[in-house]
């Protein structure tokens, strides 16, 4: 039987092949161990800007909008940019790992799954430390104007008042009604409140506010609010605390009315 070493030795010398080094077989280990890390903060940093992107999906949008209009608003400014990314940094991540020298001994769901779980919880970890606001707000300073609706797709939300979404700030207070500066196109929308508007608790609209609007369109420029919610001044899109639908809530417009009885 022929002997199979003698056949490889003699193609080794026949090809001047070297062994590769112990540190060179180290260095490319460490190496994809660094490009696996990295690929994980960078898959944190995008699932903690998708949390930022959707954290205003609150209940009301359900509640005062119409299922079909919210299933649009939704799919239509998702945060696709930072969904690519998340899905880029998964795949090379885990093809990063594969070549460590633990990683060929685990599956491939195995690694999928840890790596899915690690940048999920990293990612909650930065929203709840407001990094992800910090990183919006960089990015949103350092890119062109015209791409900011792909990175940050919150503004664009509010600017829907054909699917009753409205977002500006707060021009003059009167009675029953509000005067509205649209975020976008800085148009001047009136805003007709009830007593079943909701709102939160012991909230006054006043002018600089910044307010979310869920409604209505009823006529050019006038919108029925259904809804209120206000944004802070850096225009943080976090869902409100204690909201209360049809409270009887002391504030300008409220108050008017009562005078008046």
């Amino acid at each position: 039987m022929k002997d199979i070493s003698q056949d490889i030795l003699a193609k080794i010398k026949a090809g001047h092949l070297m062994p590769a080094s112990r540190f060179r077989l180290a260095w490319k280990s460490y190496a994809f161990w660094l490009l696996m890390l990295l690929m994980l903060v960078v898959g944190a940093l995008s699932v903690s800007l998708i949390v930022f992107n959707l954290a205003d999906f609150d209940p009301r949008l359900v509640h005062s909008m119409q299922l079909h209009k919210f299933f649009r608003v939704f799919f239509l400014t998702a945060p696709y940019l930072w969904v690519f990314f998340l899905l880029v940094t998964l795949v090379c991540g885990v093809l990063a790992f594969r070549q460590t020298s633990r990683g060929y001994r685990q599956s491939l769901l195995f690694i999928t799954s840890l790596g899915v779980l690690v940048v999920s919880i990293l990612g909650v970890a930065g929203h709840l430390m407001k990094i992800n606001k910090s990183m919006n707000t960089l990015i949103q300073r350092s890119i062109p104007a015209e791409f900011r609706e792909i990175s940050g797709p919150r503004e664009g939300r509010w600017n829907r008042p054909g699917d009753g979404l409205i977002g500006g700030e707060v021009l003059s207070v009167g009675e029953q009604e509000f005067s509205l500066r649209s975020f976008r196109d800085e148009e001047d929308w009136r805003i007709v409140v009830t007593d079943k508007t909701q709102r939160n608790e012991n909230e006054t609209i006043i002018v600089g506010d910044r307010i979310g609007v869920i409604g209505e369109k009823t006529g050019e420029l006038v919108m029925q609010a259904f809804s209120l919610r206000k944004f802070p001044e850096d225009w943080d899109g976090r869902p409100p605390r204690k909201m209360e639908p049809h409270a009887n809530i002391e504030n300008p417009i409220m108050d008017s009315q009562k005078n008046q009885e």
